[in-house]
């Protein structure tokens, strides 16, 4: 029975070091052994599973950490880094949209004429492409020239995108200025680390493939999922935001693209996504006043 119980404890601690990774490595560091302590401290029940509401807590304060919970300013965390994951988030967006309209592209007839649908959307996927993996590989100053060449570079071969104004051209247009700012970064705000920066842009991507679109056009049963599709995702997101408030910042400036295609165009739907922008807004807002609260309260 006592090796049983033992084994029981190392499968459980184990478990709960798996938790443990939300918290940062620094964090894991000085602090895991304490935690694991008093997570597993008296167990004889022969328990395998973490709580669930144990499980939950560690989580949410992984998330709290990564968004500068601990650290000494955290507004200044929540900022700069908040701004280095919109950059990233952004870049991604444009990205993707490149990407789908590229397939999109080819598959209705650019098959006949591959080296037009190259020359008007080629170059700039390619371009965003490596300043999205040079932002992420902390490249920074790298990243910032090929947003230049890729805004200037695309309208310089090919008119399409920017007469267009589609939102692709302008991610670069939207992240160039915050790459810009990330510069300014203060000495004791450290970097995003890769493996956070990659769920983070991951998590805003998922927003925007959530079926919202065209609602009017489908059938009732269709619309019913696409809304409960859409407010799971934002309900899932929220959770996550309201403990780690940098993917309010991270997600804010990515519906700004949708809106300066419209405005760009002139579209007669542009009552239709102002509130998408004002949604961005209202989303650095919430993450301020979050984040001042908390402080309020340490």
């Amino acid at each position: 029975m006592e090796d049983f119980a033992g084994m029981s404890v190392d499968i459980l601690e184990r478990r709960y070091r798996a938790l443990l990774r939300a918290y940062p490595a620094d964090y894991r560091r000085e602090r895991a052994d304490e935690l694991l302590e008093v997570l597993v401290a008296d167990e004889t029940g022969g328990r395998r599973w973490p709580e669930p509401r144990q499980a939950i807590a560690l989580v949410r304060g992984g998330l709290r950490v990564r968004g500068g919970s601990a650290a000494e300013r955290p507004a200044a965390v929540l900022v700069w880094q908040g701004v280095q994951l919109a950059a990233l988030a952004v870049l991604a967006l444009g990205v993707l949209v490149a990407l789908d309209d590229m397939e999109e592209a080819f598959r209705f007839g650019g098959l006949d004429a591959p080296l037009l649908v190259l020359k008007d959307l080629g170059l700039n996927l390619v371009l965003s492409a490596a300043a999205l993996v040079a932002l992420w590989l902390r490249r920074q100053r790298l990243a910032i020239g090929l947003a230049v060449v890729a805004i200037a570079g695309q309208t310089a071969v090919s008119q399409y995108l920017y007469l267009n104004g589609l939102p692709q051209w302008w991610a670069p247009v939207v992240a160039l200025p915050l790459m810009i700012a990330g510069l300014w970064r203060p000495g004791d705000v450290p970097r995003v680390d890769r493996g956070n920066a990659a769920l983070v842009t991951a998590g805003v991507l998922a927003l925007h493939l959530v079926p919202i679109d065209g609602l009017h056009n489908v059938d009732l049963m269709s619309r019913v999922l696409a809304v409960a599709a859409a407010v799971g995702a934002a309900t899932v997101f929220l959770w996550f935001a309201t403990a780690d408030q940098r993917l309010l910042i991270a997600a804010a400036p990515t519906f700004a693209l949708t809106t300066l295609h419209e405005v760009m165009v002139g579209s007669e739907s542009i009552s239709q996504t102002l509130p998408f922008l004002a949604v961005g807004v209202v989303l650095v807002i919430c993450a301020v006043v979050l984040t001042r609260r908390r402080q309020a309260r340490v």
